[in-house]
């Protein structure tokens, strides 16, 4: 009798701890389904708020690309990249002459990164295109460190540095750099070079590609004869 009140005792056992496991899942599963219900709900809420956001701008566009417009031509740029932005968020980023906007907004910024000589590398050309969201613009972007635009030379400083940088969303092709002179005609390729140039003013123009698209950039730069005082110092 004992053994048979102690099996009945044991089944009891475990017929209450599946009560209380499957009680347990339960409860789980129904507020795992609750969640997700819920959840749910709420992104079609989200959604349908999005949408709505994005008709009311897509209604009021062309105020919005008329206050854009009003902030780029007074050269206001960061105001001018937030909406941009926002058009960018609504696929709106090739509304009218947006690209184009967007293109000589990053020209200017990196360009304003010139100091004595241009310091530009890929990883700040990629940042900020990536900031201003033009990462499907393929330009090529050429900049000439040096010499800078209208600096003076003795025929005694030759050989001239010429030093660039050429950048796209395609990476960096400075080395394929072809430099070229007024007067002097091709002078040669890539991202740092030494020449001899003739006396005169010589308009060096430096150029790249990144197969698809060309970018230049050139400085204005004159070589001179020595004067009668270096040369008398250069004797002494």
């Amino acid at each position: 009798m004992k053994k048979i009140s102690d099996k009945t005792t044991y089944s009891i056992q475990v017929i209450i701890i599946l009560a209380v496991f499957f009680f347990v899942l339960f409860n789980l599963v129904f507020k795992l389904v609750i969640d997700m219900r819920t959840q749910a709900l709420e992104k079609k809420v989200q959604e349908a708020q999005k949408e709505q956001i994005k008709q009311e701008f897509i209604t009021k566009i062309d105020v919005q690309y008329d206050q854009l417009k009003k902030l780029y031509d007074a050269g206001e740029y960061d105001k001018a990249i937030e909406i941009i932005k926002i058009f960018n968020k609504f696929d709106k980023s090739d509304y009218k002459d947006l690209p184009e906007m967007k293109k000589a907004i990053r020209l200017f910024y990196l360009k304003k990164k010139m100091d004595f000589i241009p310091r530009i590398d890929l990883g700040e050309y990629m940042q900020l295109t990536k900031d201003i969201d033009i990462e499907e613009d393929d330009s090529t972007e050429v900049f000439i460190r040096t010499p800078r635009y209208g600096q003076y030379f003795y025929a005694s400083d030759l050989p001239v540095v010429l030093e660039g940088v050429a950048l796209s969303i395609a990476g960096d092709f400075s080395e394929q750099i072809i430099w070229t002179s007024s007067i002097d005609g091709e002078l040669g390729k890539g991202k740092k070079i030494e020449v001899n140039l003739s006396i005169g003013a010589h308009e060096i123009i430096a150029q790249s590609t990144n197969g698809v698209t060309t970018g230049t950039m050139s400085v204005r730069i004159y070589i001179e004869k020595d004067p009668d005082f270096l040369k008398e110092y250069k004797r002494d």
